[in-house]
């Protein structure tokens, strides 16, 4: 029974495992290669017409909004009375770029659409260890930066706007904003003849990832209620061993929840060209902010939560019979407050404020309460020993010898029962036909009797191990979604603790010392069951060879630890056993000799 229950203990351990990752984890999308892109004006004031060339270049490109114009909404139009239109045109003749520099990040706005065209965080580095750009490369496919006005929906005006070259209201195009100070970043555009006036105003601390975000967009004296957009991806150069973790999607909080879209899971259908096909969408809803969000990484957006409304396009380009490309993008209005920067928990509790509950952005899933706890565990050994990787081996030394008083009473009781295998066995074979349910029950029945005489409980050896199982379930979503162990080395060839091993060494490591551990514990199961036991450590590593190094250092770590309780444990058990068995022989004599 002992070696039937931890059969099924360890099974159940890679069923959830697998399920988890194929069900759960997003899968790998193929990112499209940055291309070369010809920005065209299409604005229609004085100041920024296109050249006859330029205009040869809009027919030229093919542009997604056009693709999917059947399915724009009209835009919705508030009419405001006060609202007066500049008495001139006002644009740029010239592209430039703001470049606004903090002590966290390097943000470079475009006046040309004024949207944000670069947004590198200083202290972060992509999967090549290159500085980390939120805004993605992919931008450059359809030219949609983020804070642009939606072109997928609404008038063709939109469109027009994010081509037209704004005024920079600054006299600096390099701004350096230090710690407890702010930025205005100011954008305007009008045309007197098309009688539009905007607006875009970005206000940047320097010694936060939050920034303010206000526009407005005035025709004829009506205010449009005109959507911005962000996408249509986060960070650049994910590795593929990180593809798997790096989903992206819509986390929208609701005030006790997190209502999920994942941009991969979106069904598409065609459009009138054969290699592009799309999906949009929306969340209804009272919600107090919107993520658009990777595994580490975020773009919050602070909402209205009376007046919230989020919708999402999701567009697929066939490049090749193995390539598909993906382009998401989140529409939304009037966001407020913004945050771009890391998932990181110390981080996101300094603008809980902003973003009530902003926390629960990291999704450390079924076993989260367990993960938080062991982060700060790990987290306070790494306050004194500055290597992550040490850092699991010391934590898992600490687990070992709190956890050290169940594996004894685990290793105690499969003794026992294994001393109890020929009694059982006598059991069973006074009962030969199991199948017959009278037969059954008094088989069960004497088979308790017995354990009850002997006080060994059954599943005294197996549950110490199920109890384990949270904690290794635990740790395995805190090195998938925890940033603290991102790009952190170990030693030698483990130079990224929340990725696979790259040479497998330890998974065949930990498959090695889980045998030896099971050669060493007590097992009560016939030779049949013995085996299979040998087999599965071989199952397992199958399994996890993918899964973050940082796991199966953990494992293998505690496969030694455990070698090492185990010899203490058998060779207690073992002096244990000597010493009854002298103590029965005693007896045995002792009653002999009352018997002559």
């Amino acid at each position: 029974m002992e070696t039937k229950n931890l059969i099924l203990a360890i099974a159940l351990s890679i069923i959830v495992i697998t399920v988890y990752q194929y069900f759960f984890m997003p899968k790998p999308v193929d990112l499209p290669q940055p291309q070369a892109t010809e920005t065209v004006d299409v604005g229609s004031s004085e100041v920024d017409k296109p050249a006859a060339a330029d205009q040869a270049k809009v027919e030229e490109k093919r542009d997604i909004a056009d693709i999917l114009a059947d399915n724009k909404e009209p835009s919705v139009e508030t009419q405001i009375p006060e609202v007066e239109m500049p008495g001139e045109n006002i644009g740029d003749a010239e592209d430039r770029e703001i470049k606004v520099e903090t002590d966290l990040f390097i943000a470079t706005f475009a006046n040309r659409g004024a949207g944000l065209k670069s947004f590198v965080l200083k202290k972060y580095l992509d999967d090549k260890r290159e500085p980390l750009d939120l805004v993605s490369r992919q931008v450059e496919k359809f030219g949609y930066y983020p804070f642009y006005f939606s072109p997928f929906e609404g008038e063709p005006l939109y469109k027009d706007l994010n081509n037209a070259r704004f005024k920079y209201e600054g006299e600096a195009e390099t701004v350096n904003v230090s710690a407890g100070n702010k930025t205005e970043v100011l954008f305007k555009y009008a045309d007197k003849g098309s009688d539009i006036s905007v607006f875009k105003k970005f206000v940047i601390s320097g010694d936060s990832y939050v920034f303010d975000v206000e526009y407005q967009v005035v025709k004829a004296g009506k205010i449009l209620s005109v959507p911005i957009i962000f996408g249509p991806d986060l960070e650049n150069n994910i590795s593929s061993d990180r593809a798997m973790q790096a989903g992206l999607k819509i986390g929208a909080y609701t005030g006790d929840k997190i209502e999920d879209v994942e941009f991969r899971k979106q069904k598409t259908q065609l459009t009138k060209d054969p290699k592009i096909s799309f999906a949009q969408g929306g969340m209804s809803g009272f919600y107090h902010w919107a993520a658009y969000e990777t595994t580490y990484f975020a773009s919050i957006f602070r909402l209205d939560p009376k007046n919230s409304s989020i919708k999402y396009y999701v567009i697929k380009e066939k490049e090749s019979k193995e390539i598909t490309n993906l382009y998401s993008y989140m529409i939304l209005s009037n966001p407020g407050a913004v945050f771009m920067g890391p998932k990181d928990e110390g981080i996101l509790d300094g603008v809980d404020n902003i973003f009530p509950d902003v926390n629960s952005v990291v999704e450390y899933g079924w076993f989260g309460t367990i993960a938080k706890i062991m982060l700060k565990g790990i987290k306070f050994v790494h306050s004194f020993l500055p290597n992550w990787g040490w850092a699991i081996v010391l934590f898992t030394l600490f687990l070992k010898i709190l956890l050290f008083p169940l594996t004894y009473s685990s290793s105690v009781s499969m003794a026992r029962m294994q001393t109890l295998q020929p009694k059982l066995k006598a059991i069973k074979k006074k009962y030969r036909n199991q199948k017959d349910p009278e037969q059954r029950r008094a088989m069960n029945a004497e088979m308790m009797e017995l354990y009850k005489t002997e006080k060994i409980n059954p599943m005294g050896g197996c549950l110490p191990m199920l109890l384990q199982l949270p904690i290794l379930f635990g740790l395995f979503r805190l090195l998938a979604v925890s940033i603290s162990v991102r790009h952190e080395p170990w030693i030698l060839w483990i130079s990224d603790l929340s990725i696979k091993d790259p040479y497998y060494v330890l998974p065949v490591l930990m498959g090695i010392t889980q045998i030896i551990v099971q050669k060493m514990t007590p097992s009560s199961g016939d030779a049949t069951q013995q085996k299979m036991m040998y087999i599965m450590p071989i199952v397992i590593v199958i399994f996890v060879i993918n899964l973050p190094s940082g796991l199966t250092l953990y494992w293998f770590v505690s496969n030694l630890l455990q070698i090492g309780q185990q010899r203490i444990i058998n060779q207690k058990i073992y002096i244990k056993k000597k010493a009854e068995d002298k103590e029965l022989k005693a007896l045995k004599r002792k009653k002999g000799s009352l018997k002559r």
